[in-house]
């Protein structure tokens, strides 16, 4: 036995091997380490799954490191080591550390924070939560269907704030400029119709002038906000063989749907009464 342990180590390949072997096994027990680890401590299916594949291809990446050196007889020192090491993790996990560091930003910056409705990468919905790695967001539909809650759980990550432009419609100022298209024939009386449309337009935003008013003078204490005319307004245009006239007016961020609906009442209620006006 003695000369057999004399001669492997006499060997440098044979040593080589040895801590070849010794390499993988290592390699072996930290994955399967980690995959326990991380089973434990994460609920979420798909945030587990992608944290252990990418600590696998990081253990696996330092092993094809150690490996090389092991193999490659170099006499580089352990700093050199290290440096390949580090750079090999930064690599691997690098959307890791992005996360992290835009989770910095969110939280000290503060470009949004839970309770606000977001718009990131065509999603919309309210954040409930802000953690760690990613964004979560309770989903709402889009402005088409009166951006209502679908219910459904939306995860983003948090390096999205790097990628993607992200729209906020509570940060700053409170209200958002909500419009309705109305077509009408081009033989209508269009001029009573607007006359119309004005007025059902001031009685259902005129509760809130006042608000909008204080709202819009602290907002624009912390950004450069110019509005000239925030009362409902009425444009009017041709197209495609019909009068289409669009009420812009403001409105709270979450009741566009709720204001519409007063609005449309009102309208239909008018047309009524408006006989030379005919819908399209």
């Amino acid at each position: 036995m003695s000369e057999i342990i004399a001669e492997i180590t006499g060997n440098s390949t044979w040593v080589k091997l040895i801590i070849t072997l010794v390499l993988i096994v290592i390699n072996i027990i930290a994955v399967q380490l980690t995959s326990k680890v991380l089973f434990k401590t994460i609920r979420n299916t798909s945030t587990y799954y992608n944290l252990r594949k990418r600590f696998y291809y990081t253990f696996t990446l330092i092993l094809i490191l150690l490996i090389i050196l092991v193999w490659s007889g170099s006499s580089l020192d352990l700093s050199t080591y290290m440096g390949f090491i580090s750079a090999g993790i930064a690599i691997a996990l690098r959307e890791i550390f992005t996360n992290i560091a835009a989770w910095f930003i969110i939280i000290f910056q503060k470009p949004f924070e839970v309770g606000d409705r977001i718009s990131v990468d065509g999603r919309s919905g309210d954040i409930i939560d802000i953690k760690l790695f990613q964004i979560v967001l309770l989903e709402v539909s889009s402005a088409q269907y009166g951006e209502q809650s679908t219910g459904r759980i939306v995860h983003i990550p948090n390096n999205y704030l790097f990628l993607h432009a992200i729209s906020n419609a509570n940060k700053g100022f409170d209200y958002i400029w909500n419009e309705i298209d109305i077509a009408i024939s081009l033989d209508s009386d269009w001029e009573s119709f607007k006359n119309m449309l004005e007025t059902v337009a001031n009685k259902q935003a005129l509760h809130i002038t006042s608000d909008v008013k204080e709202s819009l003078h602290e907002a624009s204490k912390r950004y450069m906000l110019y509005y000239k005319n925030i009362t409902p307004i009425v444009y009017v245009k041709v197209r495609e063989s019909a009068i289409v006239l669009t009420v812009r007016y403001l409105c709270e961020t979450r009741r566009a749907r709720v204001t519409e609906d007063a609005m449309w009442q009102e309208i239909l209620k008018g047309v009524k009464e408006l006989e030379a006006v005919k819908l399209i």
